[in-house]
């Protein structure tokens, strides 16, 4: 039945794609985020990840309001992939959470605390 043999070819084609799209989507959110924990007290917590940017020569990374929402105190580490360390190793980023903004130096645990300001905007 050369029907049932189209459609199984169709269904692994399929397949095939799904699982690229997958590992694409793994690779985007391993190599272009970073984690970011905060302190309680006692340990750190996973509050999410955010992406990272680069603009002229400088990654950033833009804390949003809602993970300051989340937080326990005002120190926050941040983990980078290995790769991502590795190949920028030396180099420093930019943290921006809202109007405040913090260098910090590019290892596998980075440790800051930063205070979220909100951006007022003049209407």
């Amino acid at each position: 039945m050369p029907g049932v043999e189209m459609i199984w070819t169709g269904v692994v084609m399929m397949l095939c794609l799904f699982a690229g799209i997958l590992l694409a989507v793994q690779h985007f959110m391993r190599y272009h985020t970073v984690q970011i924990y905060n302190w309680d007290g006692r340990r750190y917590r996973f509050l999410g990840r955010e992406r990272l940017r680069k603009t002229d020569d400088t990654y950033v990374i833009k804390m949003r309001e809602r993970t300051a929402d989340l937080s326990y105190t005002t120190r926050y580490r941040l983990s980078a992939s290995p790769g991502f360390v590795r190949r920028h190793r030396f180099n420093s980023l930019l943290l921006r959470a809202g109007a405040s903004e913090a260098w910090l130096p590019i290892e596998e645990r980075m440790i800051q605390d930063i205070y979220y300001t909100s951006v007022r905007r003049i209407s």
